[in-house]
């Protein structure tokens, strides 16, 4: 074992982040994520811990990671809001691509502080007979390598990758396991494997799902969580206050609806009372030209009851008398 291996290794047992320790070595995202492979090759289990403010710690330990929940996965959010930003269907490969859009993202994330992106798959565009016309890459394993090169890496933003259909045809018709070969080098492109995924967060969970294919149909999530944000789609529009799509970031304009949606991403925003989203503010963000244009914004309360008892929380706090207030 290398001494830089030894050294993260005790760096880790003291508690540090994988962010912290990158800073600390001067090491690359692609650097750091190459020795953590190395240490899983030696035998080490890693167990991942996620933050809300993008800090990911891991912990060795001796024993088989054998979860029960398959693609579930908790987020610690230490705050009363947390707030996210949802994209999907980059389709990298495609001639319809546009990994340019992934900067503006990127900036905004930066811009606004927030530390956590979503993505609702569809990452690459694969190889589909009737469409090899609109590759401009010729293969499943060359568009993943394009991935690494333009997705953009900034500290402290973590990327929670579902994937779709496109990146499911590599692992049933060639066993490329793309969720796996990104995240072995990225630390910071965290998989939520193919079709669904439940995002725990504090006493509740979200859902994130993309159309995989009829013999291997999404699992219900409804029961599991309080709003589910769907990929695949290609537009944005919120039906039945339950069900979130998350626009397409790439130009295909090969969508069966009645007009062509526009590229774009969400800006969301969760409320939490007693531990539970209350509430959840939504902002569809169109990109045109590559400026960021407001296209719609709408609230939803995912529980009126709860809603209601942090509104006369806040009524009391606001009208308690100010020697009582003082007297606490």
């Amino acid at each position: 074992m290398s001494e830089i291996t030894k050294i993260i290794i005790k760096l880790m047992s003291e508690g540090l982040s994988l962010n912290a320790i990158q800073k600390r070595l001067s090491l690359s995202n692609r650097e750091l994520s190459f020795i953590l492979k190395q240490i899983k090759s030696s035998g080490f289990n890693l167990a991942n811990t996620y933050f809300s403010d993008g800090q990911v710690y891991a912990k060795i330990t001796h024993s088989l990671n054998l979860n029960p929940e398959n693609n579930v996965i908790r987020i610690n959010v230490r705050d009363r809001i947390f707030r996210a930003v949802f994209i999907s269907d980059l389709h990298i490969g495609s001639i319809y691509e546009r990994p340019d859009l992934l900067k503006v993202v990127y900036s905004y994330l930066k811009k606004h502080d927030i530390h956590t992106l979503f993505n609702g798959g569809d990452v690459i565009e694969n190889v589909y007979e009737d469409r090899i016309e609109q590759l401009k890459i010729k293969s499943d394993l060359a568009q993943a390598r394009k991935v690494l090169r333009v997705y953009p890496s900034v500290p402290d933003v973590i990327s929670y990758n579902l994937y779709g259909n496109h990146d499911y045809k590599s692992l049933t018709d060639n066993g490329f396991d793309l969720a796996r070969y990104l995240e072995e080098r990225r630390y910071d492109l965290v998989s939520l494997g193919y079709g669904s995924s439940i995002i725990k967060l504090k006493d509740d969970a979200i859902g994130i799902t993309h159309d995989l294919n009829r013999s291997k149909r999404r699992k219900d999530l409804t029961d599991n969580a309080t709003i589910i944000f769907k990929g695949h789609s290609h537009k944005a529009k919120n039906r039945e206050n339950k069900l979130i799509y998350i626009p397409s970031l790439s130009d295909d304009p090969f969508v069966s609806y009645e007009y062509r949606p526009l590229m774009g991403f969400l800006d969301v925003e969760f409320i939490f009372f007693e531990k539970v989203i209350s509430k959840i503010n939504i902002k569809h963000l169109a990109l045109v030209d590559n400026e960021i244009r407001l296209a719609n914004e709408e609230s939803i309360t995912t529980r009126p009851e709860v809603e209601q008892r942090r509104t006369e929380s806040r009524m009391v706090k606001k009208f308690k008398p100010r020697n009582e207030i003082n007297n606490n």
